[in-house]
């Protein structure tokens, strides 16, 4: 414009009166900011904000209105809320229970999974591992361990006790060292079955009684102290005499075997005779019952003919009388050699009898 009345004033060269909101230009004109002093302006405003010392008025970083007063203490609260808010979130894995504590008193117990609670030192968890096994062994490792049998010998017992935890909240308040008080427990216990053994089925085929008996002991005795325990197994891995009896307890061991033998082959020759004996004995029972029946129907039968006999006597007396005679003459004579010399022989002559040859007939 040729009349210099332009809103922004007059140009650099001119010389009129124009009013520019920037002020007269030539000499008494303000400078551009260069892009440097920008940046600089911006980063200035930024601590003039948080409270990096800038000096507005009323602005973020006088200290004096409501958003200068964040500050560094105003940083640290807010990092800290941020990790009050992440401590609300725990995550519990598969093998584990969480066990809640409020203010050190117990609140709850945690399944698997991701919970949320009151944030720290309100609420704090302990984590319980539940599915693993721990075991305890006592008498090895150099040490023996000998109890006294009910038949009053001494063995030596070794042997292994696998448990769990069951109860999360018992086993964190109600003992003060549950691996101890479990290793006591499995040592009263298997002093008391032993007490109540003999020796010799305890070493030999009883042990799997022995160990089944102490673990269910044990498991009633937790269960008494509300241990939060639950036994797995009890394993005996060894049950052996004391070694200084070691030698005399073999010859022991070796004088019931041979007794044991002695009577086997005792019972194996009395099987093979009884029952020969038994055998014998029947058959003679046997022919004594035949003999007997044999005899009894044979008087039976004579006493049915002498009753026939008689019936018939009364009825001829003579004819019967005769013919009986006759019959037991036969029955005589029947078989016998002799020689029948008749009345007509003649008087005073020495009948010839052939002794010599009946002799010889008969031989």
């Amino acid at each position: 414009m040729s009349n210099n009345k332009s809103p922004w004033g007059s140009g650099s060269g001119g010389n009129g009166g124009g009013k520019s909101p920037w002020g007269q230009g030539g000499q008494n004109q303000r400078p551009r900011p260069t892009q440097q002093q920008n940046r600089d302006n911006v980063v200035r405003d930024l601590k003039n904000r948080f409270g990096g010392g800038g000096k507005r008025p009323g602005g973020f970083g006088s200290g004096k209105g409501p958003a200068g007063r964040v500050g560094p203490f105003g940083i640290f609260v807010i990092v800290g809320l941020l990790m009050m808010l992440f401590s609300c979130v725990y995550v519990v894995d598969q093998n584990q229970e969480a066990v809640v504590l409020r203010f050190g008193e117990y609140s709850r117990t945690s399944a698997p999974g991701i919970h949320f609670k009151l944030p720290s030192p309100i609420e704090t968890k302990e984590m319980i591992d539940v599915t693993d096994e721990r075991n305890i062994t006592i008498g090895s490792g150099g040490r023996e361990n000998l109890m006294l049998t009910s038949d009053e010998n001494i063995v030596r017992i070794a042997y292994t006790v696998l448990w769990r935890v069951s109860n999360s909240s018992d086993f964190l308040f109600n003992l003060e060292d549950v691996p101890q008080a479990v290793s006591d427990v499995a040592e009263s216990a298997m002093r008391e079955v032993v007490g109540k053994t003999e020796l010799e089925p305890l070493i030999t085929d009883e042990r799997d009684s022995v160990a089944a008996q102490v673990q269910v002991l044990m498991q009633q005795m937790l269960d008494e102290y509300a241990a939060g325990v639950a036994i797995s197994q009890v394993e005996i891995k060894e049950s052996q005499e004391p070694k200084q009896v070691e030698a005399a307890f073999l010859a022991v061991v070796a004088a019931k075997q041979e007794a044991e033998q002695a009577i086997l082959r005792a019972r194996e020759k009395e099987n093979a005779l009884i029952p020969a004996a038994n055998a014998d004995a029947d058959t003679l029972i046997q022919q004594a019952e035949g003999y007997k029946e044999a005899v009894i129907a044979e008087s039976q039968g004579d006493a049915a003919r002498f009753t026939s006999i008689y019936e018939e006597y009364k009825l001829a007396p003579r004819v019967t009388r005769q013919r009986m005679y006759l019959e037991t003459m036969e029955e005589v004579y029947g078989d016998a050699d002799k020689i029948i010399l008749g009345e007509t022989g003649g008087s005073g002559v020495v009948p010839y009898l052939p002794l010599d040859q009946l002799k010889a007939k008969k031989q």
